[in-house]
């Protein structure tokens, strides 16, 4: 949205009288003017503060999960807990360990949703860091390797073989960022989502959507790519938009129970 528009709408809000700012903050202005008002400066105020926070120094770069540093929004995290809360998978597969945070969330959430044993994350980077390599929970398996490589995806297969399929498994993509290296994961990831479960582009918000305007295509272009041609993943939008933003937006992907399978194998 244009930077005037969303100043205009803004002004709207901090021009108000007393008397108007006080009834929209304690619920007494009629239902429908209340909507129609908050309608008119929810989005461009969840921009800008999607914005601020995104490039705020000390935020949610330097968010930590039990001793390990975890790069994520907490409200993303929140939704990550609804789904395998939900779903309870057989396995999450992770392109993009880092520093290990988010693996062993994933491990956690496993084990508070009363998971089998079984279930396993597994946790691919081109290059694990010793931070990573700390990580020492049952659950969890790293591989160092490309996410794209023959070789890892012939990894990755070999562990799901011998997990029992239940409820299908879960793939989140957080590795390199740049547009043609997500198409190529976009190409051998999605098999092993189970029906009901998700694949999630991690992400989608650089590019300008709205923050690090300089990136380059990421993330988002490779996904709107992808669902050019790729028909058995629906947008849950709903999933995020209720908390206004997500870094992953746009990028939470579900695969319905009713679908058309063609190609590659799935792992259901």
């Amino acid at each position: 949205m244009n930077p005037k528009i969303i100043a205009r709408k803004i002004r709207t809000f901090t021009a108000a009288s007393p008397e108007l700012r006080r009834n929209l903050l304690q619920h007494k202005m009629r239902p429908a003017l209340r909507r129609k008002f908050l309608g008119a400066i929810e989005n461009p105020v969840a921009r800008i503060f999607h914005r601020v926070y995104y490039h705020k120094p000390d935020s949610w770069f330097h968010n930590v999960w039990f001793g390990f540093p975890i790069s994520q929004f907490p409200g993303d995290l929140y939704l990550y807990q609804e789904i395998i809360s939900r779903r309870t998978p057989d396995y999450i597969v992770q392109t993009g360990v880092f520093l290990g945070g988010s693996a062993l969330f994933f491990a956690h959430m496993l084990d508070l949703a009363n998971a089998p044993l079984t279930a396993k994350v597994i946790a691919i980077d081109i290059n694990l860091s010793d931070k990573a390599k700390e990580l020492n929970h049952p659950r969890i398996t790293l591989i160092e390797g490309s996410s794209t490589s023959p070789e890892t995806i012939k990894q990755v297969e070999r562990l799901i073989a011998d997990i029992p399929h239940v409820n299908g498994g879960m793939v989140s993509l957080d590795s390199d960022h740049t547009k043609d290296h997500v198409v190529e994961e976009l190409k051998y990831y999605p098999q092993f989502v189970g029906v009901g479960n998700y694949l999630v582009v991690e992400d989608t918000n650089i590019n300008n959507n709205p923050v690090l305007g300089e990136h380059g295509p990421g993330p988002f272009e490779a996904l709107r790519e992808f669902l050019k041609t790729n028909h058995n993943f629906q947008q849950d939008n709903a999933l995020w938009q209720r908390n206004l933003f997500s870094h992953h937006q746009y990028g939470w992907l579900r695969k319905p129970i009713r679908e058309i399978f063609l190609g590659q194998r799935q792992y259901v």
